[in-house]
């Protein structure tokens, strides 16, 4: 049956030649099968899906920017595009895998298990990220033994990238359940038959013993710099909104958002070498003692570059708001009325012309654009003064007048024509005494009743 089935298929067990498009693509009546295809790990991809967003939000922008006229476009654009790029960078500091980065090339080095030949003119690469290690072997050509007539595996392409990742606890140290996931990680590649070079640098990070804590040291650098960014993002957000309220205080929270992308350089950078520097050793062919060894990369330059920006535009941001508020409001496009306060004001330093409450406090008149009420004798001062005077307009209230006939209210009591006193209908109003060197306060009614009775 089985020679039958070999040599005709429409004799096999299952086969049905009825069915349009059966045997397509096969020779036997099984399932078609296709064999692994596994290829390499060209970018990351989470890394390009963050900065792909950016990039879409900002072209987003761009469409309505010829909407905004004058020189707002260029305010708004500046603004818009540091905003972008804080947060963006922000989000790929925490997830970018190159905080510390190193490279070797025409490297000599054994293979894999079961693998006689050597490889020649490799490239191996680390990039040391918060959570996590990548590593990189590939060979130029990538498929080195294509020409070796005596190579076992002839087609073998080498080029590799594998990720141990080693947030989380340190945990026991071995390769068991309750083993850190670094170790359990590393006992799967051992499994799978990586290659040599990737094991070898993998075996620096897992080991937890005697002076060799490099992983356990990456572990808690990568810890707090990843709380520390975190905690920037919200700050930067924060930022964002209060630009729109208060300009003071979303300096402030610019300058927090810096301070944080600081703190977790210093802490990366402190906490990072651990009893001695990390040097792997590999033999090349320019030198057979070279070995990798590691230094700052792009992610952690990025996170000081955008810190550095943070921390001193909130400065600037803040200065501004200061010495110069109507050009930063402008800038932000902020309405500057927005944090005036009109409160009453009371004066217990003078009370003259039959109860009118003089100002005592020249030079603030005259700053806050009130000193007519001075050289007028206190008619057309306006009744209400702002405590805390606004740094950018003045008060627009004018005194309120009695009926038709007669004079502006000055001491809370209008005068009709029959020369009578009728009591104000709004509520009374506290009015500032000194009698005997002591200052009372009464309201109108009770002033009114003690200027008759006198």
């Amino acid at each position: 049956m089985a020679y039958e089935c070999e040599s005709d298929a429409s004799k096999c067990l299952g086969y049905d030649n009825d069915v349009i498009g059966f045997a397509v693509l096969r020779n036997k009546p099984a399932p078609t099968a296709y064999a692994a295809n596994p290829t390499p790990v060209r970018v990351d991809v989470l890394e390009v899906g963050l900065i792909f967003a950016a990039v879409l939000l900002f072209v987003s922008y761009l469409i309505i920017l010829p909407g905004i006229r004058g020189w707002e476009r260029l305010w708004s654009f500046i603004r818009v595009t540091t905003s972008i790029f804080i947060g963006t960078a922000i989000m790929v500091s925490i997830y970018g895998q190159e905080w510390e980065v190193a490279s070797l090339h025409k490297v000599e080095t054994a293979y894999k298990s079961f693998f006689r030949e050597e490889i020649h003119d490799a490239e191996i690469e680390v990039k040391v990220g918060l959570n996590a290690v990548n590593i990189t072997l590939k060979t130029n050509p990538i498929q080195p033994f294509i020409d070796d007539e005596h190579a076992e595996f002839p087609n073998e392409i080498i080029n590799y990238n594998e990720r141990f990742h080693f947030y989380g606890s340190q945990r026991r140290n071995g390769f068991g359940p309750f083993a850190g996931r670094i170790n359990r990680e590393f006992r799967a590649a051992q499994w799978r038959g990586m290659p040599f070079p990737i094991l070898w640098i993998a075996e620096y990070f897992v080991l937890d013993g005697e002076k060799i804590r490099w992983g356990r040291s990456y572990r808690h650098a990568g810890f707090y710099t990843y709380i520390m960014l975190w905690t920037a993002f919200p700050l930067w957000l924060l930022s964002n909104i209060l630009f729109f309220m208060v300009l003071r205080y979303g300096a402030y929270f610019l300058m927090l958002t810096g301070g944080s992308l600081l703190t977790g350089n210093i802490l990366y950078s402190s906490i990072r070498y651990g009893s001695q520097p990390l040097r792997i050793p590999f033999v090349t062919e320019d030198n057979p003692a070279d070995g990798l060894e590691f230094h700052k990369g792009p992610h952690f330059m990025l996170c000081l570059f955008t810190g550095l920006i943070s921390f001193i535009g909130g400065i600037i941001i803040l200065i501004m708001d200061m010495k110069f508020p109507q050009e930063i409001a402008t800038f932000f496009n902020v309405d500057v009325l927005q944090d005036f306060e009109d409160t009453y004001a009371e004066d217990k330093e003078a009370f003259e012309n039959n109860g009118v409450q003089e100002h005592a406090n020249v030079p603030a008149l005259k700053s806050s654009g009130m000193s007519n009420a001075l050289e007028n004798g206190g008619k057309d001062r306006p009744r209400f003064e702002s405590k805390r005077k606004s740094r950018f307009a003045k008060s627009k209230r004018r005194p309120r007048t009695s009926s038709a006939g007669s004079r502006p209210r000055t001491d809370g009591v209008e005068e009709q024509g029959n020369g009578t006193a009728s009591h104000p209908t709004s509520p009374p109003e506290k009015v500032a005494l000194e009698e005997g060197g002591v200052s009372i306060e009464m309201t109108d009614k009770e002033a009114v009743k003690e200027t008759t009775e006198a």
